[in-house]
């Protein structure tokens, strides 16, 4: 069994000795691997079943004469008068290649980072904090079965939160160790690393969802310096979530973190 205070402790007395170097770790990881969400915009136009004014058969131009009101937000109301104006029309393009961009980004390089993170705090346990464990995913034996695996814990994330939002976060935990365990065997299958995340976090979901609450304050506290202090919060997360880690998939060893 493991307790809340016994990990958050061993994490702290981790830090205390590698701090910075989790930091940085860290701070690149999130830059490199931040999520993106895609959202589409279409613009149909139809020459069927619309009502016909003048010579335009544009349903949003009709949408637009029969709005019958205005919403006090004036960003909401210029938007919906001016949606389709060059500059609109640019900035939604901009926009959207943006989102592509970081989608790309995240694929190609985020994944392995995640990884590469994940296995800097496991060996760093064991006092190998080389920076560079960041980095060493990005080889031909590893990258792309971790980029693979980590595809596919994405899309069932995405599936599984488009089905029903309780389903999609017990998902979410239930794949949360797939980075760790793609840090160690990094050439196993998909399905196989997928399965073993589910199997060692049987019985822990709960738990895990009130480890992530009990840092909420700490990440408000950080939110407040222009949420520049949530980046100083994620080392300590992160550790947390490797000494479980450890925990659960029955590699716990005494060390020196273990002492207060």
């Amino acid at each position: 069994m493991w307790t809340r205070p016994d990990i958050k402790n061993y994490a702290k007395n981790f830090l205390r000795k590698y701090y910075w170097k989790a930091f940085v770790v860290c701070l690149i990881a999130t830059l490199l691997s931040g999520g993106g969400s895609s959202k589409s915009n279409s613009n149909n136009n139809s020459n069927n079943d619309t009502t016909y004014y003048g010579n335009d058969y544009n349903v949003i131009e009709e949408f637009e004469k029969d709005l019958p009101f205005e919403f006090n937000n004036p960003v909401f109301n210029f938007a919906t008068r001016n949606f389709r104006s060059p500059l609109f029309m640019i900035g939604g393009g901009l926009l959207s290649l943006m989102i592509v961009a970081s989608i790309v980004l995240l694929i190609t390089i985020g994944f392995a980072i995640e990884v590469g993170q994940s296995r800097f705090f496991l060996r760093g346990f064991e006092d190998d904090v080389s920076i560079g464990k960041l980095f060493s995913t990005f080889n031909s034996e590893e990258y792309l079965p971790i980029v693979k695996t980590q595809f596919l814990r994405g899309l069932y994330n995405l599936l599984w939160a488009f089905l029903l939002i309780i389903p999609g976060i017990v998902k979410h935990y239930e794949y949360r160790f797939v980075p760790y365990i793609l840090a160690e065997k990094p050439n196993l299958s998909a399905n196989d690393v997928i399965s073993r995340s589910r199997e060692i976090t049987r019985g822990h979901k709960m738990d895990m969802f009130v480890l992530d609450l009990s840092f909420i304050g700490w990440y408000l506290l950080g939110g407040l310096f222009f949420g520049i202090g949530v980046f100083f919060v994620d080392p300590y997360s992160e550790a947390t979530y490797a000494r479980l880690y450890n925990i659960l998939s029955g590699k716990d060893q005494d060390s020196e973190f273990n002492m207060v």
